[in-house]
């Protein structure tokens, strides 16, 4: 039997899809908001509520409950009405070890490059950055319970629950009008789920190269093992004591020098972004649906916010 002939639909239906996981990453983006400044508001000014509750302790709390719910109740919903059977995004490529290897490797070694850049914003936009001033600190219970949450919820829960949200279900579905439109699209909506400038520019680059492992093995699975690897590299970089930097600078370049072996031997096919990518009709209909709107207006209120004026 002949592959099936595409289905052609109107502007309006298409937007009707994305408004379908829209009104889900909206969820996504304002609860993300809530915690952030419910929290520092709530310490300012109504300390008693917290009841001696470590704030920090509290937010990544919150963090972890809510974003579980977003990913199992709105997503999930919003999977079903799109018709996306997320367990064929689930299955095991069996990829080899050192091809598991190259894939980290490029990864880490493209978010060093972007965050390296991205950091000048900090100096000419004059961005506040998220700090975590207990990270590395293991002497009391307190700080020792606040790192393991931490890395439950930064090195662990996060990556799989975004790349089941962005790639498993966002991706997917922006890939069914063109697929490297759904590698672009994906990667710029994981950008604008990011609260200022300086984490917007990592995301988008490293979104998309997750999406285009994705596309590439047809699963989630490798995206998550290089997500949860570099967001385990970047927790080692915050925690790892002043007197061995010198190991993170060997790490680095060691990192750099086997991406550039992986990438040079063309160990690591992950394709080029062609068709589809930019085009104008394709945008213009996801950029003016209305909860990506919102979502894009959101973005630029954080990154506002976030400025030190």
């Amino acid at each position: 039997m002949g592959k099936q002939a595409p289905v052609v639909i109107t502007t309006k239906q298409a937007k009707k899809q994305i408004n379908h996981f829209g009104r889900s990453l909206l969820i996504y983006v304002l609860l993300s908001v809530a915690v952030k400044y419910a929290l520092i508001y709530t310490e300012r000014y109504f300390p008693n509520v917290l009841n001696g509750v470590d704030p920090d302790l509290a937010s990544l709390c919150a963090s972890i409950i809510l974003l579980l719910f977003v990913t199992l109740v709105p997503f999930t919903i919003s999977s079903l009405f799109l018709h996306l059977d997320i367990r064929d995004y689930l299955k095991n490529p069996r990829l080899r070890i050192d091809r598991v290897l190259a894939l980290i490797c490029i990864g880490i070694g493209l978010n060093l490059l972007v965050t390296s850049v991205s950091t000048l914003f900090y100096f000419f936009f004059h961005t506040q950055a998220t700090e975590y001033p207990y990270l590395g600190d293991f002497s009391t219970n307190e700080s020792i319970l606040k790192n393991l949450v931490y890395v439950a919820y930064f090195v662990i829960i996060k990556p799989i629950c975004d790349e089941y949200i962005f790639r498993g279900i966002i991706q997917r579905q922006l890939g069914h009008y063109g697929r490297y439109f759904g590698v672009i699209g994906s990667a710029f909506l994981y950008a604008i789920a990011q609260a200022n400038l300086v984490d917007a520019l990592p995301a988008f680059v490293v979104g998309w190269y997750l999406s285009l492992i994705t596309l590439r093995y047809h699963s989630i699975q490798p995206a998550i093992i290089v997500h949860i690897a570099l967001s385990l590299f970047l927790w080692g970089l915050n925690v790892i004591p002043g007197n061995y930097l010198w190991l993170i600078t060997l790490f680095i370049v060691l990192i750099y020098i086997f991406a550039g072996l992986f990438v040079f031997q063309k160990r690591v096919d992950t394709g080029m972004v062609r068709y589809g990518a930019t085009d104008p009709k394709l945008w213009k209909i996801l950029l003016t649906s209305l909860s990506i709107v919102i979502c894009i207006a959101i973005f630029i209120v954080n990154v506002v916010l976030s400025l030190q004026l």
